[in-house]
């Protein structure tokens, strides 16, 4: 059964903070620390709703824009991380759950499907598998909420040729 009316609500996320390891090939590694350059835009779609399960609100990021200094990989250059329409082209995804008989208010599960461009001083960099964020939210937009990945995600070149790997995401709004 649908929750919403058929409107889709546009959002924006105006900061976050966000930091991921970058390993690459040749064993270089690098803690990067982002710091959001554009406020993130998003549309909260129609829901769907479960006398069994409760709700899910689906999201659709529309972008991602992130920079980074680089300390270790390329000493005072920037690592740029675009995502959503102006990154690989389509909205990144998204849900939170809500369990019958709780409220989003009560903290409820979320999680996002994180497809990157990596603009390095070394070449373009992309994911073909997303990174799968977690995290537990209170309201919309996400306030106050910290989204981490587990596991390890490969980068790939525009040759399609793999770079390295992402690790130990994390982002706080």
């Amino acid at each position: 059964m649908k929750l919403l009316s058929s409107k889709k609500i546009q959002m924006t996320l105006p900061s976050s903070n966000s930091k991921t390891y970058l390993e690459l090939v040749d064993g270089r590694c690098e803690e990067l620390h982002f710091s959001q350059v554009n406020p993130t835009k998003f549309t909260v779609n129609d829901s769907e709703f479960s006398f069994k399960t409760g709700a899910t609100v689906e999201l659709e990021i529309e972008n991602v824009d992130l920079v980074a200094t680089s300390q270790v990989l390329w000493p005072g250059q920037q690592v740029r991380v675009r995502g959503g329409v102006h990154g690989q082209g389509q909205p990144i995804k998204a849900s939170a759950t809500i369990p019958l008989g709780k409220k989003m208010a009560d903290g409820v599960q979320a999680d996002s499907f994180l497809y990157w461009v990596i603009e390095t001083p070394e070449g373009t960099f992309h994911n073909n598998e997303p990174i799968h964020m977690k995290g537990r939210i209170t309201g919309l937009p996400p306030k106050d909420a910290t989204f981490h990945s587990e596991g390890t995600i490969a980068i790939f070149d525009e040759k399609e040729d793999r770079v390295g790997t992402l690790y130990g995401c994390l982002q706080s709004n």
